[in-house]
């Protein structure tokens, strides 16, 4: 029997305008700005969650556009959750979910607007001697940040 239809195709338009955006703060504009209902929802667990998480997030994505075949958006992956396991805001999270459990995390920094692009590039970095190499060629491609 065929699937039921979904039930995201009613917001597409909003959802394909608000995450169209360059930044995250834009999108964040865009979604305060709707007028959807999810739209204001998904603000407000957007910024809920870490900056630092967001601004890499909405690169990697991005990134993965150009990577090419998937076994470089794995490398890719793979960096990304190496620096994040480097990260304060990696413990902090726990903590406020899993051991404290008050919800409250205090991310570093602590808004969209103090991430830099130098703290983005770092989750971008090589990983030196723990580099991953799934591609065939066997050469790590330098990721453009």
């Amino acid at each position: 029997r065929d699937a039921p239809p979904g039930t995201l195709e009613a917001d597409r338009a909003w959802i394909e305008h608000c995450y169209a955006a360059d930044t995250v703060e834009e999108i964040v504009e865009r979604l305060l700005a709707s007028d959807a209902p999810a739209a204001g929802e998904a603000a407000a667990t957007i910024l809920g969650r870490s900056p630092t998480a967001l601004k890499v997030t909405l690169a990697a994505l991005r990134q993965a556009r150009e990577l090419g075949p998937l076994e470089r958006v794995l490398e890719q992956e793979y960096r990304v959750s190496y620096a994040a396991l480097a990260s304060p805001d990696l413990v902090e999270g726990i903590r406020a979910q899993v051991i404290d459990k008050d919800r409250s995390p205090r991310w570093t920094p602590g808004t969209l607007v103090e991430v830099t692009d130098a703290d983005v590039a770092r989750y971008f970095a090589p990983t030196g001697d723990e580099e991953l190499s799934l591609a065939a060629d066997d050469s790590p491609q330098e990721v453009p940040w």
